[in-house]
C-alpha cells in the first residue's frame, strides 16, 4: 500500500456511470490515503450527471494502474467558455480499487480479502524464529550463526486466518531479521465491499480490545476471481507514534510488550472467537463505541469529564448485556398482573404509563464489574472499596444530572485513574467472555505499569500472579 502513498499521475477517464468517454485528468492519493481526481475537460452534460449521481462508478487508467471508483463527492468546480460550457472539477473518491484491470462492481463480487494493521505482527503473536543461541558466538570475530526459522499460521482456509513468515537480510556483516505477515478472511462465499468493511470494523475493534490502543488499517487487498486489487476506502492512517518495527527490521526490544493480548492466546477456533465477539458487539454497540472514543482521546492525549462518563457508559453496557430482555419481560409480566387487579380504568392507565422498567441500578453495575475483576486479578472481592465506588457513583450522577448542583467528590487526577481502570475492567469482562483464562489475564495486566499503579493507589489492590511468562512469542522475541 505504501507505493500508493502520495501517488500523483495523469490519467484518462474512460467511463462515468454508463457513459463512455476519454477525458484527461490527474489522480492523487494523499498522505491519509484519500483519493482525488481533477479534470479540466468535463462537458455540461457529464457534469450534470456527476452532480446528481454521486454513487456512479468511474473507470480510469494511468500508466501503471487501472482504477475503479465507486461513489464520489464533487468538492470543487469552475467553468470556462460561453456556449458549450466546459467544467473543471475536483472530486474525492469514496471507494477505489487499484489493479491490472478494471474491477467488477456488482453485489457480492469478492471471494476473499486480506489486511494489515498497525502492531500486526505483535497482535498475531506468532514467532517465525526460534530462540537465538549465542553462547558460543564471539561478536568480535567472524562466526557462523544458525537461525532456526519456520512459517506459522492460525485459522483455517475457509474463515479467518493469519500467518507470519521470516525474512532475513544480510548486508555486509549485518543481519536484519524481519517478519512478513498477513491477516486473511475467506468465507467460502462471495462478499460485497460493504460486508468486507463491516468485518474489518469488527476485527479492528476486537484487536483494540486486545491491545488497549487504537489500531489503524495500513493495507487492504480484495480478490475477485484471479485478480488482486488494492482497496482504498476505510480510514487508513498509519500511526508512527506507537512502538512498531522501525524501518521494518528489529533494532530494539520495543516490539515485545507482554501486556498486549494476542490472537495466539486463544486456543479455540479463532473464527468462533470473532463470531462471539460480533454477538457481544451487537448486544451493546454504544458501549464499544464509547471504548473506541476513549482510545482516540487517549492517543490525542485528551482528558475531560466526558472521558469518565464514557467509561461509566461502558460499565452499564457490558454489565447489562444478555439479561436485559429477560429482565424486561419479567418486569412487564409483574406490572401487567398488578394492572389486572385494578378496577378503575384511570388507575390502570396511570400504572401502565408511569410504571417504567429502569433496569438495574448503576450502583449494581459498578459493584458487579469491580467484584468480578478484583476476583480475577487479585482473588478478593470489592468489600474494602465501598467508599470509592460510592464516590464514583455520586460523581457520575453529578456530571450526568447537572441540575442536582452537587459538588464533585473526586479530583481530576482521580477521574483519570478511574477512567483507565474501568477501561481495563471493560477489556477483562470482554476477554473472559471470549474464553481467555484468568491466569493469562493476571500475567499480561501485571506488565501494564500504568494500570498496576492506579489499581493499587485507587483501590488498594495488587495483581495476584505466580508465573510471569506470557507465551512463546514474547520469550522468543526477547532473545532476538
Amino acid at each position: 500500500m505504501k507505493q500508493l502513498l502520495n501517488y500523483c499521475k495523469s490519467c484518462t477517464i474512460e467511463q462515468i456511470g454508463k457513459v463512455k468517454c476519454s477525458i484527461a485528468g490527474l489522480i492523487r492519493v494523499s498522505e491519509n490515503y484519500s483519493v482525488s481526481i481533477e479534470t479540466k475537460e468535463l462537458s455540461r452534460e457529464l457534469y450534470q450527471q456527476m452532480k446528481h449521481n454521486d454513487n456512479d462508478v468511474i473507470y480510469l487508467k494511468t500508466v501503471d494502474q487501472h482504477v475503479t471508483i465507486i461513489g464520489y463527492w464533487v468538492t470543487d468546480k469552475h467553468t470556462r467558455g460561453v456556449e458549450n460550457v466546459v467544467f473543471s472539477i475536483t472530486c474525492e473518491a469514496k471507494k477505489s480499487f487499484w489493479g491490472g484491470q478494471y474491477c467488477s462492481v456488482h453485489n457480492n463480487c469478492f471471494e476473499e480479502f486480506s489486511m494489515q494493521v498497525t502492531e500486526g505482527v505483535e497482535l498475531i503473536g506468532l514467532a517465525p524464529y526460534g530462540k537465538l543461541d549465542t553462547e558460543d558466538t564471539f561478536f568480535h570475530i567472524q562466526s557462523a550463526i544458525h537461525i532456526d526459522t519456520h512459517m506459522k499460521q492460525i485459522g483455517k482456509k475457509d474463515g479467518f486466518s493469519c500467518f507470519v513468515a521470516p525474512k532475513i537480510q544480510r548486508i555486509g556483516t549485518d543481519i536484519r531479521l524481519e517478519i512478513q505477515y498477513g491477516i486473511n478472511c475467506s468465507q467460502g462465499c462471495t462478499l460485497s465491499i460493504s460486508d468486507i468493511e463491516d468485518k474489518i470494523h469488527k476485527i479492528i475493534l476486537f484487536m483494540e480490545i486486545l491491545c488497549g490502543e487504537r489500531i489503524s488499517v495500513t493495507n487492504i487487498e480484495v480478490r475477485q476471481e484471479e485478480e488482486i486489487y488494492k482497496y482504498l476506502g476505510l480510514p487508513m492512517i498509519p500511526k508512527e507514534r506507537l512502538n512498531i518495527f522501525e524501518r521494518e527490521y528489529f533494532d530494539s526490544r520495543s516490539y515485545v510488550r507482554r501486556k498486549i493480548f494476542k490472537l495466539s492466546d486463544f486456543n479455540q477456533d479463532i473464527d468462533e472467537v470473532i463470531r462471539q465477539f460480533g454477538e457481544l458487539y451487537a448486544e451493546d454497540k454504544v458501549a464499544f463505541e464509547a471504548y473506541q472514543q476513549l482510545m482516540m482521546d487517549d492517543e490525542l492525549q485528551i482528558f475531560t469529564v466526558n472521558n469518565f462518563l464514557k467509561a461509566m457508559q461502558m460499565v452499564e453496557g457490558i454489565e447489562r448485556v444478555g439479561d436485559r430482555k429477560k429482565a424486561h419481560k419479567e418486569f412487564k409480566k409483574i406490572r401487567d398482573s398488578i394492572v389486572e387487579k385494578l378496577a378503575d380504568a384511570a388507575d390502570k392507565q396511570f400504572i401502565t404509563d408511569y410504571c417504567d422498567d429502569h433496569g438495574e441500578g448503576f450502583r449494581e453495575c459498578l459493584d458487579r464489574i469491580t467484584n468480578n475483576c478484583f476476583m480475577i486479578l487479585s482473588g478478593t472481592d470489592n468489600g474494602d472499596c465501598t467508599d470509592i465506588i460510592t464516590n464514583i457513583k455520586k460523581d457520575r450522577d453529578v456530571y450526568t444530572h447537572a441540575s442536582h448542583k452537587n459538588i464533585p467528590l473526586l479530583s481530576q487526577a482521580d477521574l483519570r485513574g478511574i477512567t483507565y481502570c474501568f477501561e481495563v475492567f471493560f477489556r477483562i469482562e470482554v476477554l473472559i467472555h471470549l474464553g481467555l483464562s484468568k491466569e493469562l489475564i493476571q500475567k499480561r495486566f501485571s506488565y501494564d505499569r500504568r494500570f498496576v499503579a492506579y489499581y493499587e493507589n485507587l483501590f488498594g489492590q495488587a495483581i495476584k500472579e505466580e508465573d510471569c511468562r506470557t507465551g512463546e512469542y514474547d520469550d522468543i522475541m526477547q532473545s532476538i
